[in-house]
């Protein structure tokens, strides 16, 4: 039997994709799994008798201790009764200054604190071949394990909110404001059979802020989302209802901003949702969105989860032709099976091109929806994905 324990960062979606959702699902008679959340403080981490379990040990992100003896001994365990280590990378650890974490990944030295995990393990897992390439200069024991869609879970499960017009949605994090700019000028063109055949999500909308007297709301004038709100409704210019826009100027959160009154309405804010719902955003869109900022180190090491989601809601999708999204074939050119459109950066109304195309097409957004579902679903179930860990975990034992 071989004993593994998983210590996960958080529960978030890097810990929810990494390890909470794979590993929770892995099933083989010789494999026995414990995932450990790092943030549980019972948790013993220096005692032998606890570590001597295991045969393999697999975490992302770092294992805080709290002092570096700590640390050292900590270490010293694993050699002593030979435990392999798997580290698990799911984003670049190497920052691009737009990045909104620049500053204090640069004053923490966290590149260097990476790589040195990179280099030591045993084995690393990560989400590309595009990032594993990278990876491969410091470590060439280096193995893509592709994020998955557990079909089984309700949040995956497909259903689609009815609608007699085509709807876009963009979903995503605080950082992001150098990739929504891409949209700009194409989302300042939409012509009024534009506007009234289609409606515009923008999910992911948060105002809480980290502050040292504990979590706050912002405004939304003062926060990034304003901003990105600015950008989706060109400057509130699409957002024609006075009643509509004085619901949106109460930040009411209620239902995540599902408002029946407000249904038709071509913009639609939606509130960030907690992990375990996350994919029900999806219940609303007809096409997604994924714009990427080239020339930009930690966008290239991305993983292409926006298409896996899709996927597995039966949307199609406009993305920008770099990085992680050149890796499936998106544009049908190998398989003959369209699955949305490729976006160049040099090409900044190519975005409103694709969706009014979409727009006027209403059936092709179900035939490439369906054609993404398909491709999602062979390449990227959860079980398609864990045989590969499976393997994985028998061969470095």
């Amino acid at each position: 039997m071989i004993k593994i324990l998983a210590l996960n960062s958080d529960n978030d979606g890097v810990g929810y994709f990494r390890i909470l959702a794979p590993l929770s699902t892995l099933n083989d008679p010789e494999i026995d799994i414990e995932i450990r959340m790092l943030s549980d403080h019972t948790l013993p981490l220096l005692e032998e008798s606890f570590l001597a379990q295991y045969n393999i040990i697999t975490y992302n992100k770092l294992i805080p201790f709290n002092k570096p003896e700590t640390e050292e001994l900590f270490w010293s365990l694993i050699k002593k009764l030979g435990i392999k280590v798997i580290y698990d990378i799911d984003d670049n650890y190497i920052l691009d200054p737009s990045h909104i974490n620049y500053k204090s990944w640069k004053q923490q030295k966290s590149a260097d604190k990476i790589e040195t995990i990179i280099r030591t393990s045993d084995m690393v897992t990560t989400t590309t071949p595009i990032f594993a390439e990278q990876i491969s200069k410091i470590n060439k024991n280096v193995y893509v394990l592709e994020n998955a869609i557990n079909f089984d879970e309700q949040q995956w499960r497909y259903v689609r909110k009815p609608s007699d017009k085509i709807r876009f949605l963009w979903g995503g994090g605080i950082s992001h404001m150098a990739d929504l700019r891409l949209l700009k000028e194409s989302f300042s063109m939409f012509d009024k059979d534009f506007l009234q055949k289609s409606q515009l999500y923008m999910c992911g909308f948060d105002l809480r802020v980290r502050t040292p007297q504990g979590i706050l709301k912002d405004s939304s004038r003062r926060s990034q989302w304003g901003f990105f709100e600015d950008i989706f409704t060109n400057k509130g210019k699409w957002i024609t209802n006075y009643k509509h826009r004085e619901f949106l100027n109460q930040e009411d959160e209620t239902n995540f901003g599902i408002s029946e009154e407000f249904k038709d309405e071509f913009y639609q804010r939606r509130w960030t949702k907690p992990i375990l719902l996350y994919g029900t955003m999806y219940n609303e869109a007809d096409v997604c969105l994924a714009p990427l900022k080239n020339h930009n180190v930690f966008n290239k090491m991305k993983s292409q989860l926006k298409i896996i989601e899709a996927g597995a809601k039966h949307c199609p999708v406009i993305t920008s032709n770099f990085g992680p999204y050149t890796v499936d074939d998106i544009e049908g050119k190998k398989d003959g099976k369209p699955k949305g459109f490729l976006i160049d950066e040099d090409k900044p109304t190519d975005w409103f091109k694709r969706m009014k195309w979409y727009s006027e097409n209403p059936n092709a957004v179900k035939d490439h929806g369906e054609n993404m579902w398909e491709y999602v679903k062979y390449n990227f179930d959860i079980d398609v994905v864990n045989q590969k860990r499976i393997n994985l975990y028998k061969q470095i034992c």
